[in-house]
C-alpha cells in the first residue's frame, strides 16, 4: 500500500523521486498556498485527525514573508 501511495504522490507532484513524505509535504503545502484553501480543507485530504498535524504545512514561504516586510508603511 505504501509503494502506491508513493507512486500517485510523486505523480501528483511531478518530483521524481520523491518520498511519501515529501510528496505529502508538497501536495498539502500546494492545497494550502497554491489554491488557497483552509487548514481544515487540507487536513481532511491529508487524513489528519488533530489540525496541529497539519499546521505544520502552513509555513509561509520565504517570498511572502518578503512581502509583507516591504509593504509596511510607517
Amino acid at each position: 500500500m505504501l509503494r502506491k501511495n508513493t507512486h500517485m504522490l510523486r505523480e501528483w507532484t511531478g518530483i521524481e523521486k520523491a518520498s511519501s513524505h515529501s510528496g505529502r509535504r508538497s501536495l498539502i503545502t500546494n492545497i494550502i498556498h497554491k489554491q488557497k484553501k483552509s487548514v481544515k480543507v487540507a487536513q481532511k485530504i491529508a487524513g489528519h485527525v488533530n489540525p496541529s498535524t497539519t499546521i505544520i504545512y502552513e509555513e509561509p514561504p520565504e517570498s511572502d514573508i518578503t512581502s509583507a516586510l516591504k509593504n509596511l508603511s510607517y
